[in-house]
């Protein structure tokens, strides 16, 4: 373990290639909708990159993600989803892992424990409540990870969730990415002085995090999982991140000053930190680094080659899966 570094080297490089992966696959998303290519709108993670990874790569495979919030592409990935599915799914292509059912804002994949985004900001906690309490009822070591965003917690169904999460002291863990804007509106307007302060009144562990530093996520979530796991009930975690670009992809952000922004990404850039503080530790050199963004450019560009081949839905797909049939013991 290099200085400066509170990680093993190997955890260290997969952190990096995580945050990368993300941050190269969105450029390219980014480039791809400005070109109309991708349909709909998109919201990208750019600053939420080391809150997503170190999150994911705390999680084990058996542990579910309700994601929440807006900026979810890097949430997919870091619970595993392929890149080519993901793109596909963009692209609204049958090839997508929703089948282009699902855009940007609503993939979900229960094969890999991912519970998909439901239609409304901040209605993901319920959900990852009832899926903790039904692994725990089954006897599984397994938790459930949910993420919010600071506007999202104004919602009455986020303080319900934290209720019953402490009632039944179940193995879900709690994740307010505060980037600082509820779109236009200031987090600073909300009223606690963190927003995990939020669990004091019904006695759930809480901590407040630096969200831009990665391993500072990865160990936070890691043992606030571990805590899940041994039966000592949920947590709350706000990790704190700058949203380094716009609310969505078209959004002109009048409300922030450009000269504050400017500053934010030199400063807080999540993978820039990472990637300075390992080479400066030595654990990797720069010709690693361009090794890795190779690998994952290459990538990249086999996702998008399988998104645009892959099928359109045929108009019928318009009538699957709006009832469940047979109905109400209905015959078929």
């Amino acid at each position: 373990m290099a200085d400066n570094v509170s990680v093993d080297d190997e955890t260290a490089t997969h952190l990096l290639r995580k945050m990368l992966r993300i941050t190269l696959a969105e450029d390219e998303i980014k480039e791809l909708y400005g070109d109309g290519e991708i349909p709909g709108f998109v919201h990208l993670d750019y600053g939420h990159q080391g809150s997503h990874v170190g999150m994911g790569a705390a999680m084990g495979d058996g542990d579910w993600l309700a994601v929440g919030g807006a900026r979810l592409v890097g949430q997919y990935m870091a619970k595993g989803v392929p890149l080519t599915e993901i793109m596909a799914e963009l692209y609204g292509k049958t090839g997508g892992s929703n089948k282009g059912t699902g855009g940007q804002m609503h993939v979900s994949d229960v094969d890999r424990k991912l519970y998909g985004h439901a239609a409304t900001i901040g209605s993901g906690q319920n959900p990852a409540v009832g899926l903790a309490l039904a692994e725990q009822m089954k006897g599984t070591d397994n938790v459930a990870v949910t993420t919010i965003g600071d506007g999202g917690t104004s919602r009455g169904s986020f303080h319900t969730a934290l209720v019953f999460a402490a009632y039944w002291s179940l193995p879900v863990v709690f994740i307010i990415e505060n980037n600082q804007w509820a779109i236009s509106t200031p987090a600073e307007a909300l009223p606690p002085d963190h927003l995990s302060d939020y669990g004091e009144p019904l006695h759930i562990h809480n901590e407040s995090i630096d969200g831009s530093d990665v391993e500072e996520v990865y160990n936070t979530v890691s043992a606030a999982i571990e805590r899940a796991r041994n039966g000592e009930g949920p947590s709350v975690i706000e990790s704190r991140v700058v949203r380094l670009g716009p609310h969505f992809e078209g959004d002109k952000q009048v409300y922030r000053d450009e000269a504050e922004f400017e500053r934010l990404k030199r400063e807080k850039d999540p993978v820039r930190k990472f990637r300075e503080r390992l080479l400066d530790a030595g654990v990797l050199t720069e010709d690693d680094v361009d090794g890795m963004v190779a690998e994952i450019e290459a990538e990249i560009e086999e996702a998008v080659e399988f998104a645009r081949e892959s099928p359109e839905p045929e108009p019928s797909a318009a009538y699957e899966n709006v009832y469940r049939l047979p109905l109400y013991g209905q015959g078929e």
